[in-house]
């Protein structure tokens, strides 16, 4: 998908460059016992107050076409491209290219407003992580969120929908360890609801040796997928704000602030049906049909987009071998068929295409061999 396509809400992003403001319905709801504010959280706010101090936001914005004078923020979208070039901004003038574990510490419950709200009041955590899964994809379709529950763990993943380099390590890092405080703040010390492990798609960072300091559990690089894992059991234990009016609440109220035109984003769009589709192997004119247009319109508009039908399918493809093997899942032959695949040799050229190893090597550096 393309770097320049204005598919992120203005108003999203400012909630990082506001990280100072804090909503004022945390006290009224009962928030503060989430929000402990712990030591190190207050350190961190202190730290970054003062150093931001020499940052100008609207020249930061205006840096990447984005000009914020009028103090229009609803219906704008920027582009990914745009978010990037902020963050590196950011990176260069506070010289931490460890920023996005700094800033993720900082961010609780309620510096995500309504939607933090609606997340927290769900019935179970992973009812929880399905709506925090949704509000990524409507609100920062450049990464995609997915929950999982297997017989032993359940995890979440996180992989870029649109490549966030130079800084995807700031992205991931920013997600994990907010929600991993989050995830702190409502398990209220039930080991079954905090994680086990944490995994990371890309090699140890410089910085690496941080990481420790933000999760109190074993952290590992260089793995196959991006995942914050934990035992299955904690994924239906009911979390303490357990509210559905209130949950319900709270996301229409942070639906009808903050405009979403992701899923009008084409490929986000076919991405989603052929999701549902998943081993009826849809063909491009079934889709077109889906979205509403004739096969040729919907060929041309994806080429627009930087994309085609066929690269669309096989990362949904991708996907799904990712977590069949991350669910403990081993055979080939049964992995390739639910895929379409004609020959188990093609479903492992396509695999190793997609990820640079066989699918032998890549169960062997989950332990599954």
């Amino acid at each position: 998908m393309d770097r320049d396509a204005a598919c992120i809400p203005l108003g999203h992003i400012l909630t990082y460059f506001s990280i100072r403001e804090k909503p004022d319905f945390e006290e009224e709801l009962g928030l503060q016992t989430l929000d402990t504010e712990r030591a190190s959280r207050l350190k961190h706010v202190q730290d970054l107050i003062e150093i931001s101090m020499g940052m100008d936001h609207y020249e930061a914005f205006l840096n990447v076409g984005v000009d914020l004078s009028d103090g229009i923020v609803k219906d704008r979208f920027i582009s990914t491209g745009q978010v990037v070039g902020l963050v590196d901004q950011a990176v260069k003038l506070f010289d931490m290219p460890y920023l996005g574990l700094f800033i993720g510490n900082i961010m609780t419950v309620s510096h995500y407003g309504m939607a933090g709200l609606a997340v927290v009041c769900q019935p179970s955590l992973h009812e929880a992580c399905l709506l925090l899964s949704r509000f990524c994809s409507e609100y920062f379709p450049p990464l995609d969120i997915s929950a999982h529950v297997c017989e032993e763990e359940s995890w979440m993943t996180i992989e870029e929908n649109i490549s966030l380099a130079p800084y995807t390590e700031f992205f991931i890092e920013l997600n994990f360890v907010s929600i991993y405080n989050m995830l702190s703040d409502l398990a209220g010390g039930d080991p079954d609801m905090m994680p086990t492990r944490i995994e990371f798609a890309y090699p140890k960072p410089p910085w690496g040796h941080l990481y420790q300091r933000y999760f109190n559990c074993p952290v590992y690089f260089d793995r196959p997928q991006n995942r914050m894992i934990g035992h299955s059991t904690g994924a239906d234990k009911e979390l303490p704000l357990a509210n559905r009016l209130m949950a319900l609440t709270a996301e229409k109220a942070f639906l009808q602030r903050v405009p979403t035109r992701a899923m009008k984003y084409l490929p986000l769009k076919l991405r989603n049906f052929l999701i549902r589709s998943y081993g009826a192997n849809p063909s491009l004119d079934t889709a077109a049909r889906e979205m509403g247009l004739s096969s040729r319109t919907l060929r041309r508009k994806l080429a627009e987009e930087g994309t085609s039908y066929k690269n669309e399918v096989e990362k949904i493809q991708e996907r799904f071998a990712r977590e069949y093997f991350a669910r403990g899942g081993n055979s080939v032959t049964e992995l390739s068929t639910s895929l379409g695949f004609a020959h188990t040799s093609a479903f492992s050229r396509a695999f190793k295409r997609w990820t640079g190893q066989s699918p032998s090597e890549y169960m062997e550096k989950l332990g599954q061999k």
